[in-house]
């Protein structure tokens, strides 16, 4: 280097991922009538590998409340459940006042602000499951970094659509 300073690189950002199951038609809606169950092995085992690269899940409040439901129960039963119960939550409620699954927090305030802060403290990825409102207001301020999409053969051809018009 011939005595000089390197550059300071630019600090690396957690990569957020959005993981969902989605039916051909781009619909989320009834998503335990058509996708694959969760005691699927290849279901099973790309969720482990996705979070054993995340240390935070980020939540809508509805997915959080259905994901609340089902993972503490499940404790000790898998290494899903285990590591479900054990990563860091980030929920973004507006109404939603204690969330009492273990390691979770609220997002106040600005969400996007929130989450660009979040990707910017280190650690590994962040994952976003299901919450398709939440979604699609991180990707209306361009924090996603990558869609891990799950299309499933149904044609629901009604309901919430994934991606929003536009």
């Amino acid at each position: 280097l011939n005595g000089q300073t390197p550059e300071p690189k630019e600090a690396e950002m957690r990569k957020l991922i959005v993981s969902n199951n989605v039916t051909l038609d781009g619909r989320v809606d009834d998503v335990l009538d058509w996708s694959i169950p969760g005691d699927d092995e290849d279901f099973v085992k790309r969720n482990i590998d996705l979070l054993n690269h995340s240390d935070g899940l980020i939540l809508g409040r509805k997915s959080y409340e259905f994901f609340a439901a089902v993972w503490p129960s499940r404790s000790g039963e898998s290494p899903l459940a285990d590591q479900m119960n054990s990563i860091a939550k980030y929920v973004a409620s507006t109404t939603l006042e204690d969330p009492e699954w273990q390691n979770t927090q609220l997002i106040e305030g600005d969400v996007p602000e929130a989450v660009g802060k979040l990707k910017g403290q280190p650690g590994k990825g962040l994952i976003v499951y299901g919450s398709g409102d939440l979604t699609n207001t991180l990707m209306a301020h361009d924090l996603i970094d990558e869609y891990r999409l799950w299309v499933h053969p149904v044609v629901l051809g009604r309901g919430s659509a994934f991606f929003e018009d536009g």
